[in-house]
Order: structure tokens, then C-alpha cells, then sequence
């Protein structure tokens, strides 16, 4: 029997995330309980899931405490179906206030009537906000509040990519004209696609600097 935490933990998985092995590309699937179990459907493929994916699976999904990932095997139920069977216990890969990963994107900012602050490049990025460096007469307006339209490009894990709106706030100041930006409105599924973009560009300096293939 598995031990009683492991239900409680799992279910901090979030409604999508995606799955994938060493050997294969993540998958977007959506995700629900089932007893000890979790059931995966498989999103936007028209291809049938093998009946069982090569062993050991990562399941990964944006949680309430940010991006986690589970340890387990993956077999076919029905169609699209598959069923995740748990190795181990979930574990939190990732906090959206902490991890940051240097990504050099476009990044517009506006004040609030719409009129153009900068048309900059982000030095990090983070499920929670951004360091951005801005054009040498950029100036951020007295309320320090901007509207921000961030660019990741195409591709990604998970549908991780294209553009990312929202408000924030200004939490510090360099003076090499470098600003911290604090998320205040992000909607979910755009926080969502950030931090899949964060966590997949993290897993994959990881692997390289462990000398892994990529």
C-alpha cells in the first residue's frame, strides 16, 4: 500500500501539465485523480499513446506551489487515455517566487494610456517577474505601475511560448539601468506558459551542465 501522504501531495498537480521520458518529448496532457492513481489524457495529438511509454516517466504540471514534477509509469487505458502509476513521492521542482532563469526576450512596456515606455530585453525571467534591461533614455513613469507585453517566441514544452500580458510594479532600480519587475495581474494560463518556459529552460541548462545529451 502506498503511504497515505502520497495522495495528498499528487493532488497538488494542476488540471495540465505535460509527460515525457529521457528518451521522449513532453507530452501535453490533462490531468485528473483516480484513487492512488492519475488518469492522463492526451491534448491537442491525434496520434494513440503506446499501450506503455518506456519507464521511468516524469509528469509534470504547474501546481499551487509552482512547477512539480512525479516520478512514475504510464500504460494505456483506452484511445487517449493513458493511467500514471506514482513511483515516488511528488516533488516541487520549482517556486514561482525564487527560480529565475537568464533569457534575453523582447519586452514592451506601457503606461497606463497605452503610450510606449521602452521597447526592451528581459535579462531573467521567473514565474513572479522579470529583470528587464531598458534603452538608455527609457523612463519609467512616477507611479512606477507599467503594462507589459513579453514575448517568448515559438515552440516550447507544454505550448510554453508566444506572447504574455499583464501588469507590474517596479521593486528596484540599478544603475545600470536595469529595473526588477513584480507581476501584479497575470491571467493563469499566461503565468502558466511563463513558468513552463522558466522551468524548461532550467531542466535544460541542467542537462547540460551535467554533460547530458540534449
Amino acid at each position: 500500500m502506498r503511504p497515505a501522504h502520497q495522495s495528498h501531495t499528487r493532488s497538488k498537480h494542476g488540471p495540465t501539465g505535460t509527460l515525457f521520458t529521457s528518451e521522449t518529448a513532453p507530452v501535453p496532457v490533462g490531468i485528473s485523480t483516480h484513487g492512488d492513481d492519475l488518469l492522463l489524457v492526451v491534448l491537442d495529438s491525434a496520434d494513440t499513446p503506446p499501450a506503455e511509454m518506456p519507464a521511468p516517466c516524469f509528469l509534470e504540471s504547474t501546481g499551487s506551489r509552482g512547477v512539480v514534477r512525479t516520478q512514475g509509469h504510464a500504460e494505456r487505458v483506452a484511445g487517449n487515455l493513458l493511467r500514471f502509476v506514482v513511483d515516488d513521492d511528488l516533488k516541487v521542482v520549482q517556486r514561482r517566487e525564487f527560480v529565475r532563469v537568464t533569457a534575453a526576450k523582447r519586452v514592451v512596456l506601457e503606461d497606463g494610456e497605452g503610450e510606449l515606455i521602452a521597447d526592451a530585453l528581459t535579462v531573467d525571467l521567473s514565474g513572479g517577474g522579470m529583470l528587464v534591461q531598458l534603452p538608455r533614455k527609457a523612463v519609467l513613469p512616477a507611479a512606477d505601475t507599467v503594462y507589459f507585453s513579453l514575448y517568448l517566441g515559438t515552440g516550447g514544452a507544454g505550448g510554453a511560448g508566444g506572447e504574455i500580458r499583464g501588469s507590474a510594479h517596479v521593486v528596484r532600480r540599478r544603475e545600470d539601468n536595469r529595473v526588477a519587475l513584480a507581476f501584479d495581474h497575470i491571467s493563469h494560463n499566461d503565468q502558466e506558459r511563463l513558468i513552463r518556459y522558466v522551468f524548461e529552460r532550467q531542466r535544460v541548462a541542467l542537462r547540460v551542465t551535467r554533460g547530458d545529451g540534449i
